[in-house]
């Protein structure tokens, strides 16, 4: 399969300058010409170059494992697919296909076509258009599979040629930008995606058979709440409303938990309106499941069980071991469990218990790490763990009990009111799941959400929102569960080996394209 070539990045030995980035431009469109005069041409001889139904009855990658017995019974069958190459040889023609199942070779005669209609598809198929092909089976002498064409129809003439065709350079933001022809061009990029649409699989299949209900809440709030992070707002001009897209969908799990539902989860997109960088992407996936009579004890042995479940499923042959970035991750050992101040001490000398603010924010200066303005000693514990500490969190860990400032939804540990029970799994530096037991008491959790409106006066930019209906839900009564969130995302980075959090995304966000 060739492989996606576009403008920026550059291959070794190639260096094009204005000029020549000019000549392919134009050389583009002198072939978008040319192709629109085949498009007409066609129309005018009374064939539609974009017919509305396909005859196809057998996919490629259903001829190719049946391939022996159409052989055999000499049953003509209908391909169809894009073509990738065309090679002539005088009065006969080799052309592969690529239907998204598999490729091709389709063979085309003169002889058996009739010069006419040789000579049409000479002339009217290229490379990039899709074809649909009829004729019967058989093993060419180099034991190549392949079809003898009886009978051909374009499907879809394409305009433009195709990536390599364009320019001899490879540029990673063309490929984000025009995902489809990453996709079409690269067998690599195309499994990324089936990989990661098998790990969502793999995800429900586990959460149905521990009895969670899939359901499904409001993008659209008025309040954007349940995790600390910063908006983006709308308005819906049926009711003057102003909306925001939801950062999570926890407040509404838990809503439904009060409403009787013991064990529910959704897997949906959220919006957070902060920094892009390798892990993060201002939308994203998450799966938030949670269940009534649990702790965020229990959700660690479940959480454990999960992750081996899903590489099982997706990637048997890698028994339970993942690269990356060179290393090894080893799933089928238990996983590591260390509490947060414990790490703090160990790493950056920090004894979180008895250091006071100030003595904090010193500390951080000391270790160069970036405060954000209002922090109390929590976030600023918080901030120098995830610049310092977590990136050498490499095998599967959990880190438990944080600081309550940084999550004012979790329940506080027994015997510290100044930690809560939550925890994170760290997997090669990442966070991939964040899980806590879930605060219920409605006076506790009033009090929480009424101490981040006082950061946010104080100037902290990221705070947890004060949701009265939510509050009004805990006063009706809600069990005592445990709930765990997963970015869905940074999980297919991990199983596929992915640098960025863009490369398991299809269609990541860009800058506006200077053109």
């Amino acid at each position: 399969m060739a492989t996606f070539l576009s403008p920026k990045q550059k291959t070794p030995g190639s260096s094009p300058g204005a000029p020549a980035l000019r000549n392919m431009a134009v050389n583009l469109n002198k072939i978008r010409k040319l192709k629109l005069q085949k498009v007409e041409a066609l129309k005018k001889s009374g064939v539609e170059p974009y017919p509305e139904i396909s005859r196809r009855n057998v996919s490629i990658a259903e001829a190719k494992k049946q391939f022996d017995e159409y052989v055999v019974s000499q049953k003509k069958v209908w391909l169809a697919g894009r073509v990738i190459a065309k090679r002539e040889h005088g009065g006969s023609t080799f052309v592969n296909i690529f239907d998204g199942t598999g490729t091709i070779q389709i063979y085309f005669k003169q002889d058996l076509l009739g010069p006419d209609t040789y000579k049409f598809f000479l002339d009217y198929v290229d490379v990039g258009d899709v074809v649909e092909s009829h004729g019967p089976l058989f093993i060419t002498r180099r034991g190549e599979q392949t079809q003898e064409v009886c009978d051909f129809r374009v499907l879809a003439k394409a305009l433009l040629p195709l990536p390599e065709k364009w320019h001899g350079l490879a540029d990673v933001d063309e490929r984000y930008r025009k995902r489809y022809l990453d996709l079409l061009m690269n067998e690599e990029v195309r499994s990324i995606f089936i990989k990661r649409s098998k790990i969502v699989k793999a995800l429900r299949s586990f959460l149905e058979s521990e009895g969670f209900m899939e359901v499904e809440t409001p993008i659209l709030q008025d309040i954007p709440g349940g995790a600390i992070a910063r908006p983006f707002q709308t308005k819906l001009n049926a009711l003057k409303l102003d909306l925001y897209l939801r950062v999570a969908p926890e407040l509404y799990l838990k809503r439904l938990l009060v409403g009787g539902f013991e064990k529910v989860y959704e897997i949906g997109r959220c919006f957070r309106n902060e920094g892009m960088d390798a892990t993060h992407n201002p939308d994203f996936t998450m799966m938030e499941c949670y269940a009534a009579y649990k702790n965020y004890r229990d959700f660690m042995k479940m959480t454990e069980r999960m992750m081996r479940h899903i590489i099982a499923q997706v990637m048997p042959e890698q028994s339970l071991q993942l690269e990356r970035d060179g290393k090894i991750i080893y799933f089928q050992n238990a996983f590591e469990i260390v509490e947060f101040k414990d790490l703090l001490k160990k790493y950056a000398n920090i004894d979180y218990d008895t250091m006071t603010q100030a003595q904090m924010l010193k500390k951080a200066t000391q270790l160069c790490v970036k405060i954000p303005k209002g922090s109390g000693k929590g976030k600023i514990a918080d901030e120098i763990y995830k610049d310092l500490i977590r990136p050498r969190l490499i095998q599967p860990t959990f880190v438990l009990d944080y600081p309550i400032e940084t999550t004012p939804l979790a329940k506080k540990k027994r015997g510290n009111p100044r930690l809560v029970e939550r925890f994170e799994v760290i997997v090669a530096g990442m966070e991939l799941a964040n899980a806590f037991s879930e605060l219920n008491d409605p006076l506790d959790q009033r009090g929480r959400l009424e101490e981040q409106l006082l950061l946010k006066k104080a100037g902290e930019t990221d705070t947890e929102s004060l949701d009265e209906d939510f509050l009004n839900a805990l006063e009706i009564g809600m069990p005592p569960a445990g709930g765990l969130g997963i970015g869905i995302d940074r999980l297919v980075m991990l199983a596929t080996n992915q640098p960025s959090i863009r490369d398991v995304i299809f269609f990541p966000h860009m800058r506006v394209e200077q053109k």
